[in-house]
């Protein structure tokens, strides 16, 4: 046992030194579009409820700095409670997109959405739950002048507050997510903050890709992937999301991601499996398990992990204020991807906005209830 504490220990400790040395290179800084070089664009941002901050975020994204801006708000059906929110926004298109069937509803919305308006050279899409700043789409746009970029895409930033538990663990869990996004190409694009040229959505398949997908996110990265073109991560744009949650609900929204992940991007779920099931295992057995090179490792692993969630916290000034919980929750957020690969693994079922979908595959999703 505690020869096999050990190797748990080494093996840990090389992840955990990696992950310490590797600095993230001085990202690229997309420049800032001039009126004159602005394609045109449409925003598409599906709504469900009226949820949390509502109003503040559909309000950051109609007052985006780019000229002739077309904003779709798409719906399920005329009784959402965010419709009376969406018209006190100018300017915006609605669709009621309907009821999905053989496809998660967002996607349904999606596709429903794209065959309602009129052609724009630049398609953007934003999730109702972030609130960027006002050159948030410039930028994001900026990075499709490149021929190669298949799409342009960012990534959310839970803040934590009202700092709580909850908000504090699903800040520190996602930031660990947004660390494996960088100037590299296994990029994933993410549905919340991604902008992509028409001609490439079309050329593609995304369309295809997303009939029968309960995730648009995911799909659309293996169309553009297939390509051969760039996922590209623009750091610049990255988009803050506010709101309260419980424990409850944590454990449910992370179990969802890694579900999805598990259908969408095997490899991706196999490799969080391995690594968080062994650094979890390690930080059980090894102050009492492996004698003292045991126990010194386990004091080395937890030290540079504070260390690397400090300085992770230090390069985004919404965490900031919070660098103490990256640099001892750490642990948490690892024992938390731990379950969701458990219940992962015996189910690919997921509740998401009030439905049940199960996964058959990528381009086969069952309405459950």
């Amino acid at each position: 046992m505690s020869l096999f504490v050990v190797i748990l220990g080494v093996i840990s400790a090389v992840i955990a030194s990696i992950s310490l040395m590797t600095r993230a290179s001085a990202p690229r800084r997309e420049p800032l579009l001039r009126e004159d070089e602005t394609p045109s664009v449409t925003l598409f941002v599906p709504c469900c409820g009226a949820e949390e901050g509502l109003a503040a975020n559909l309000k950051a994204l109609s007052s985006q700095d780019y000229p002739g801006l077309r904003i779709c708000y798409v719906v399920e059906n005329r009784d959402d409670g965010a419709i009376p929110i969406i018209e006190r926004q100018e300017p915006h298109t609605l669709v009621v997109a309907g009821a999905a069937a053989g496809s998660g509803q967002k996607v349904h919305n999606l596709l429903t959405a794209l065959e309602e308006v009129e052609p724009t050279d630049v398609w953007a899409f934003a999730d109702s739950d972030g609130r960027p700043d006002r050159e948030w789409l410039r930028r994001l746009v900026a990075a499709l002048t490149e021929p190669d970029v298949g799409v342009a895409s960012t990534y959310r930033f839970y803040v934590p507050e009202p700092a709580s538990f909850a908000t504090l663990l699903r800040s520190v869990w996602n930031a660990a997510v947004l660390s494996l996004l960088g100037e590299h190409d296994r990029n994933f694009a993410w549905g919340g903050g991604m902008a992509i040229r028409r001609d490439v959505f079309k050329r593609i398949g995304v369309r295809d890709a997303w009939r029968g997908a309960l995730s648009d996110d995911y799909a659309l990265t293996h169309a553009v992937r297939r390509a051969g073109l760039e996922v590209r991560f623009v750091p610049e744009c990255l988009v803050p999301s506010y709101g309260r949650i419980g424990i409850g609900e944590l454990l449910s929204w992370v179990t969802r991601q890694v579900k999805i992940t598990r259908v969408y991007w095997p490899a991706w779920f196999w490799a969080a499996a391995a690594h968080h099931g062994l650094y979890a295992t390690f930080l059980v057995l090894g102050p009492w398990a492996g004698g003292w090179p045991a126990f010194v490792l386990w004091v080395a692993v937890l030290f540079m992990g504070a260390w690397s969630g400090a300085r992770r916290a230090r390069r985004i000034p919404w965490a900031r204020n919070y660098a103490w919980a990256y640099a001892t929750m750490f642990p948490l957020a690892s024992f938390l991807t731990v379950q969701a690969v458990l219940r992962a693994l015996v189910s690919r079922r997921i509740e998401w906005r009030g439905r049940v979908y199960e996964m058959r595959s990528p381009s086969e999703t069952i309405i459950v209830r």
